[in-house]
C-alpha cells in the first residue's frame, strides 16, 4: 500500500512527525505552521525498513521509542532516538514470521512489543497476496525488552489469543510489568455468505463487532508467570492518557465509544483503571468524534486535572467543531466549541504537545 503517512502524529524535538501503520518514512512538519520539512533522515541513519505508526515519546527523557516490521527475516526491529534527534539504539527483534503489530508501549526501563496471532499468510505473500487471518490456536506473545536491550535480552510471555490494536499504558510494580490495552474478543468477525467486499474489508475496522474491551496483563519478570483479565465490560478503544504519566502507574484513560457496524466514534468515555468507575458523553445522532487528546491544566495537581480535545464530524448539518471538555466532568458536555471552516473527515489519531515541547533541542 502507498505510504500515505496518515495514521499517527507525535511531536519530538520540536518537530511534528507523521507516520503510516504499515511502516514508511516519517514526514516532518513545523508543529505550529505545518510547514513541510521533508522526510526525517536522522543524519542518514533512518532505518531502511522505515518506522511504524505509534512511535512513543517519553516526556521525562525526551526519547522517541519506535519499531518497524517487514515480510523478511528478522521481521521486526526496535530503536530509540534521543532528545536531540540522534539514533542511539537499533536492534533486530526476530519473530517466527511476518506479523502485523500496530502499537507498542513502554515503562521507565522497558519497551513492550507484541507478536499477535493475526497476520498475513506467508505463502501467499510470495504471490503478492496479502490475506489476513486470525489464528485462534496460537498465543499472543508479549516481548519485554530493556530500553537499550538487544534481541538476547527480550523476554517473551505467552498470553491468551487476541489482537491488540492499541495499548493504553504500562508500568513496573515489583517483579511485574503491568500492561493495559484493548483485548479483541473476536478479532475476525464472521460474515454472511452474501457480504459485500466492503463489508468483508471493514470488518477489521468495526471495533464493536470485534468486541474490543480494556484489559490488563501482569507479566512477572522473575517467574515468567502471566496473570491477565478484563478491566471493564464496556466496548471501547483508542485510549488516551495524560502523557505525563506514560510509563508510570496511572489512574485514568479516555477512550472512544465505537459506532456499531462501521468505523465511527459516537462518544467519549473516561475509565478509572483503579476503581473501575466510568463516565461517558454521547454525541448527538449523526455527530462523530475523533480520538480525544488530554491537555493537562498548567499547575494541575491531579492526573485528570485538564482538558479533553476532540474534533467532531456532524454529517447532519455538514459542520465540524473543535470541542473541549473539562476532563474531571466529562458527562457535563463540552465547555467550549469552536466552529471549523469546513466539515472534516473522520480521523484516527491525534496528539497534544505543550508549548515547551515545540522548540528543537538540537
Amino acid at each position: 500500500m502507498k505510504d500515505a503517512s496518515s495514521t499517527d502524529v507525535v511531536v519530538h524535538n520540536g518537530v511534528a512527525l507523521s507516520s503510516f501503520y504499515q511502516c514508511g518514512d516519517l514526514y516532518q512538519l513545523d508543529p505550529i505552521t505545518l510547514e513541510d520539512k521533508g522526510k526525517a533522515s536522522w543524519n542518514n541513519t533512518f532505518p531502511a525498513a522505515g518506522v511504524s505508526a505509534h512511535p512513543k515519546v517519553d516526556e521525562r527523557t525526551g526519547d522517541l521509542l519506535f519499531f518497524n516490521y517487514q515480510t523478511t527475516y528478522p521481521y521486526m526491529h526496535y530503536g530509540v532516538l534521543n532528545a536531540q534527534g540522534e539514533l542511539t539504539h537499533y536492534t533486530p527483534v526476530p519473530l517466527p514470521g511476518p506479523r502485523l503489530p500496530h502499537d507498542m508501549c513502554f515503562t521507565d526501563n522497558y519497551s513492550i512489543l507484541n507478536d499477535c496471532p493475526l497476520f498475513w499468510n506467508e505463502d501467499l505473500i510470495a504471490k503478492g497476496v496479502y490475506a489476513t487471518k486470525f489464528h485462534r490456536d496460537m498465543p499472543t506473545r508479549l516481548g519485554v525488552i530493556p530500553r537499550f536491550g538487544t534481541e538476547k535480552d527480550i523476554k517473551w510471555f505467552e498470553c491468551d489469543a487476541t489482537y491488540v490494536l492499541h495499548w493504553i499504558n504500562a508500568y513496573e510494580e515489583g517483579d511485574e510489568i503491568i500492561i493495559d490495552g484493548y483485548f479483541e474478543y473476536d478479532p475476525s468477525p464472521s460474515m454472511p455468505p452474501d457480504a459485500s467486499l466492503d463489508d468483508r474489508m471493514f470488518r477489521f475496522l468495526d471495533l464493536f463487532a470485534m468486541q474490543s474491551r480494556p484489559y490488563r496483563w501482569r507479566l512477572n519478570m522473575r517467574t515468567g508467570a502471566v496473570n491477565e483479565g478484563p478491566l471493564s465490560d464496556t466496548i471501547t478503544e483508542f485510549g488516551m492518557i495524560n502523557a505525563q504519566v506514560a510509563g508510570k502507574k496511572y489512574d485514568t484513560v479516555y477512550s472512544v465509544i465505537p459506532a456499531h457496524g462501521w468505523f465511527g466514534f459516537e462518544g467519549l468515555i473516561k475509565h478509572n483503571v483503579v476503581t473501575g468507575t466510568e463516565e461517558n458523553y454521547h454525541l448527538p445522532t449523526g455527530v462523530y468524534a475523533s480520538e480525544a487528546v488530554f491537555a493537562p491544566r498548567p499547575g494541575g495537581t491531579r492526573e485528570d486535572d485538564g482538558y479533553l480535545i476532540t474534533f467532531t464530524m456532524d454529517v447532519v448539518n455538514d459542520t465540524s467543531h473543535c470541542q473541549i471538555f473539562d476532563a474531571q466532568n466529562l458527562s457535563d458536555g463540552p465547555i467550549a466549541s469552536i466552529l471549523l471552516p469546513e466539515r472534516i473527515c473522520s480521523g484516527t489519531h491525534a496528539t497534544w504537545a505543550g508549548a515547551e515541547r515545540l522548540t528543537p533541542q538540537g
